[in-house]
């Protein structure tokens, strides 16, 4: 089994670091931040480095964002 991961942030700064450290290990990543842009270079930079994952634009301090 594959291992998976959420990361909040992770359109750039250490969010986008964290992301790229367990994409060379081959995790399933799990996205978010408030910046599209952000988290689709993030997600290339990923692919790049070993990983995959999705994108899902999300502002975490935003409680009606986090429901489904």
């Amino acid at each position: 089994m594959q291992n998976r991961m959420m990361i909040t942030g992770a359109g750039s700064g250490l969010g986008r670091e964290i992301a790229l450290r367990w994409a060379r290990e081959g995790w399933r990543l799990a996205l978010s931040d408030v910046s599209e842009p952000g988290l689709v270079e993030t997600l290339k930079l990923v692919r790049g480095a070993g990983g995959d994952g999705f994108i899902q634009r999300c502002d975490v301090r935003d409680y009606s964002q986090l429901t489904a």
